[in-house]
């Protein structure tokens, strides 16, 4: 009987502790992550590749990269065809 009554007091003490214990905090002063500005990305995916020509000479290839969001494709010179196929990309502010 006395440990049913153990367990049963244990119980009700750690359910009132845990009610107790989710109180509001307050911050003071100013806040260092509100004003942080965070960059944002966005996934940019192959869309095609082109051969760079310079002055009618072949001079490396482009990598044409389609943003997951709207905005301007992005394009990565390279010297090999090789292109990944996608990353993360910096996101263009919309105005």
């Amino acid at each position: 009987m006395s440990n049913k009554y153990l367990i049963f007091s244990l119980l009700i003490l750690s359910v009132l502790n845990s009610k107790l214990s989710f109180g509001s905090g307050k911050i003071y002063g100013k806040s260092q992550t509100v004003d942080k500005e965070y960059k944002k990305y966005e996934k940019c995916r192959l869309k095609k590749v082109e051969v760079n020509l310079k002055d009618g000479k072949k001079d490396g290839y482009k990598c044409i990269f389609r943003r997951q969001l709207k905005g301007k494709d992005v394009t990565v010179m390279q010297p090999s065809p090789q292109c990944q196929a996608s990353f993360k990309c910096k996101r263009e502010d919309q105005k």
